[in-house]
C-alpha cells in the first residue's frame, strides 16, 4: 500500500516542534525528574511504561480496527468460532434476552461469510444482515463491556479473537492500514441503527472517528530514548495492533517492549480463539502483573488515562505518575486528586493537550 505519510524520523521532528502544551508543573517535575536520573548512577536500570490508546494517541487502536473490521466484513473466523466465543447462559442484556442476541449474531454471520470466504464481501456488506451484524455486535460488545457478569476482562479478549484467521504480520499491516485512514477523519461520533428481530427490538450504538499521536506524548518518548531509558507499552488492545499502529505513528519502542491482548497462535502465526497460556488479561492487575514478571528495573514513569491503568499507576517507589485526565467517573477518578499523580488536561473535542490539569469538551 503507496502512504504519503511522513518517516517516524520526520514525526519526531514534529512532535520536538508541537510539544507546547503541557500542564508547566508537570512538565517542570517531569524535567527535574529525569535531570536527577541522569545526574546519579542507577542502581538498576530506570525504565517507562505507557499504557497506549488514549495516553499516547487519542482514541483506541483496537477500537479502530474492529470498527474497520465491521465497515469491511474483514473477518476470517468462521461461524463455529464466532459462537464459540460469545457467551452462554440465560439472562440478559441490556433488558434483551442474550441468548436472542448471539443467536441473531451468529445466524447473521452464517449468511455474510460463504461470500466473505470467496472474497465478495463488497457483495456481502449489500446484504440486510451486514447491516443487523455490524450493529448488533457493536451494541452487543458495548453492553458487554458495561455488564456486571461480563465486563472488559471478556470483551477485550474477545475483540482479540475477533481477529482468528489472520496472522500477527496481517494484523500489523491492517493497523498502519487503519492509522492512515483514521487521521485524515473528522473527530466526530457516528451511529448505527437498526431493527433486530424480536424479542431483542430496535437497537443503536455508536463509534469515535479520527485518531493521531499526541506530539507530546511522542516527544517525551523520544526524550527518554535519548537519555538511554527503555520504554515499554502496555495495552488493552490486541498487541500486534499497536505494534503496527507504535511503528506507523514515530513512537521509538521495540516490538519485544510491547505487550498488550494476546490470544494463542497456530502454526504460521496465525490467531486462533484460544487463550494463551500463563499470560494475563493486560486490564488492571494484568497490567502491573506485566510489569513485575515481565519488565526489567525499576519502573521511573508510568503514563495512563483509564481504570485499566489504575494498578500500575499505584505501583510503589514509581517517580513519574503521568495521568491524562479524560473526566472519567470510575476508579481511575479517585486519583485526579491524589498529590502523587500528574495530572495532565486536554482539550477532549480536538484530543490535545492543554496547559492545565483540568479537561474541557467531551470524549
Amino acid at each position: 500500500m503507496t502512504s504519503s505519510a511522513p518517516t517516524p524520523q520526520a514525526q519526531a521532528t514534529t512532535a520536538s516542534s508541537e510539544a507546547g502544551n503541557w500542564f508547566p508543573e508537570n512538565l517542570a517535575q517531569i524535567t527535574t525528574a529525569l535531570a536527577s536520573l541522569v545526574a546519579r548512577p542507577q542502581p538498576v536500570a530506570p525504565v517507562a511504561v505507557f499504557d497506549f490508546d488514549n495516553t499516547c494517541i487519542f482514541r483506541d487502536i483496537g477500537q479502530a480496527v474492529f470498527r474497520y473490521q465491521l465497515q469491511h466484513l474483514h473477518y476470517r473466523l468462521i461461524p463455529e468460532q464466532l459462537a464459540a466465543i460469545l457467551p452462554r447462559g440465560e439472562g440478559q442484556l441490556a433488558g434483551r434476552p442474550l441468548t436472542a442476541v448471539t443467536t441473531a449474531l451468529v445466524d447473521a454471520y452464517r449468511v455474510l461469510f460463504p461470500l466473505i470466504l470467496t472474497g465478495q464481501a463488497a457483495q456481502a456488506r449489500r446484504l440486510p444482515q451486514a447491516r443487523l451484524f455490524a450493529a448488533l455486535l457493536l451494541w452487543f460488545t458495548d453492553q458487554a463491556r458495561r455488564d456486571e457478569r461480563l465486563g472488559p476482562r471478556y470483551v477485550l479478549p474477545f475483540m482479540g479473537k475477533l481477529l482468528a484467521g489472520l496472522t500477527t504480520a496481517e494484523l500489523r499491516f491492517l493497523a498502519v492500514e487503519v492509522v492512515e485512514a483514521a487521521r485524515t477523519e473528522p473527530l466526530r461520533e457516528e451511529w448505527l441503527r437498526v431493527e433486530a428481530p424480536e424479542p431483542i427490538g430496535a437497537i443503536e450504538a455508536s463509534y469515535p472517528l479520527g485518531l493521531h499521536p499526541y506530539p507530546e506524548m511522542l516527544a517525551l518518548m523520544h526524550r527518554l530514548a535519548d537519555l538511554g531509558i527503555e520504554r515499554y507499552v502496555i495495552s488493552a488492545s490486541a498487541e500486534w495492533l499497536v505494534e503496527g499502529a507504535a511503528r506507523a505513528l514515530g513512537f521509538p519502542v521495540q516490538p519485544e517492549c510491547i505487550f498488550g491482548i494476546r490470544v494463542g497462535l497456530d502454526v504460521g502465526e496465525v490467531l486462533t480463539i484460544s487463550d494463551p497460556p500463563d499470560y494475563p488479561v493486560t486490564y488492571r492487575e494484568g497490567k502491573a502483573a506485566v510489569i513485575t514478571r515481565w519488565i526489567g528495573g525499576r519502573t521511573m514513569l508510568v503514563a495512563g488515562d483509564a481504570d485499566t491503568d489504575y494498578e500500575m499507576l499505584t505501583l510503589p517507589e514509581v517517580d513519574i505518575r503521568l495521568l491524562l485526565n479524560r473526566n472519567q467517573h470510575g476508579l481511575i477518578s479517585t486519583l485526579y486528586d491524589d498529590p502523587r499523580i500528574l495530572l495532565q488536561g486536554l482539550d477532549l473535542t480536538t484530543g490535545r493537550f492543554r496547559p492545565s490539569r483540568e479537561s474541557i469538551g467531551g470524549a
